[in-house]
C-alpha cells in the first residue's frame, strides 16, 4: 500500500542543467502526478571521469534553475556522500527516508538501454519505479536480452500503477522533451559560441558571471 504521490528523482552531472532537463521533469510532474521532482547531481559518476564545473557550481546552477518552479528541487545527498554516486544506494537511502511512499526514477531511454552497465542494476526496482522518457529515435541496435526480460516482467502501461506501488515497475512515459546535450553546450561555451537558447536564463547569467566552461 502507497503513502502519498510519487515522488520524483533525476540524477545526473547537470554541467549544466539544460532546458532539456527542466521540461523534462517538469513534463513527469503532470503527465504522472508527481508530487515533485527531486535533482540530485552526482559527487563523481561511474560512467564519467571528470565534470567541467566544480560540484559547488553545478549545485548553484541547479538552484537558479529550479527557484521558480515549486514543484521541482534539488537534493545534494550524492554531493554530501562522495565517492563514486551510484544510483542504487541513493535508491536505497530514499527507500529508507520514504518507506511507503512510491519513488520514481526518470531516465532517457539511451540511459535505459546500458543498464547492465551500471552497478547493481537488476535491484533498482527493488526500491522504485524506472520512469523511461525516448528523447530521440532509438537506433536500430539489439537490446540486451538481459534487459529485454527485465523490462517484460516490470512493464506497466498506466501511471495509475505507479501511485499504488512503492516500487517494482518500468513505465514508458509519454513526454515530449526536446534532445539538448550537456557536452554540446559545453563545446559551444569553450568555443565562445552562443549557448543561451538551450540553457535558463539565471543558468546562462551565472556561467558567464564565473567564467565556466572556457
Amino acid at each position: 500500500m502507497s503513502k502519498g504521490k510519487p515522488i520524483g528523482l533525476l540524477g545526473g552531472a547537470f554541467d549544466p542543467v539544460h532546458n532539456g532537463h527542466v521540461l523534462m521533469a517538469l513534463g513527469c510532474v503532470e503527465a504522472l502526478d508527481l508530487q515533485e521532482v527531486n535533482f540530485i547531481p552526482a559527487y563523481r559518476s561511474p560512467h564519467k571521469s571528470v565534470t567541467g564545473a566544480a560540484q559547488q557550481h553545478r549545485l548553484a546552477m541547479l538552484e537558479q534553475a529550479l527557484k521558480r518552479y515549486p514543484q521541482l528541487a534539488v537534493s545534494d545527498m550524492e554531493l554530501n556522500r562522495g565517492g563514486i554516486s551510484y544510483t542504487i544506494d541513493t535508491l536505497s537511502d530514499l527507500r529508507g527516508r520514504h518507506p511507503q511512499q512510491p519513488l520514481c526514477f526518470i531516465m532517457g531511454m539511451d540511459a535505459f538501454d546500458t543498464l547492465p552497465a551500471w552497478h547493481r542494476w537488476s535491484e533498482l526496482t527493488d526500491y522504485a519505479h524506472l520512469v523511461v522518457i525516448d528523447r530521440k529515435p532509438r537506433r536500430d541496435r539489439p537490446r540486451d536480452e538481459r534487459l529485454q526480460t527485465y523490462l517484460a516482467e516490470r512493464a506497466c502501461s498506466s501511471p495509475a500503477t505507479l501511485h499504488a506501488h512503492p516500487g517494482g515497475f518500468i513505465h514508458k512515459a509519454a513526454v515530449s522533451v526536446p534532445h539538448i546535450s550537456s557536452s554540446e553546450i559545453r563545446a559551444r561555451l569553450s568555443n565562445h559560441e552562443d549557448a543561451g537558447s538551450s540553457l535558463p536564463p539565471a543558468v546562462y547569467d551565472y556561467i558567464k558571471e564565473n567564467n565556466l566552461y572556457v
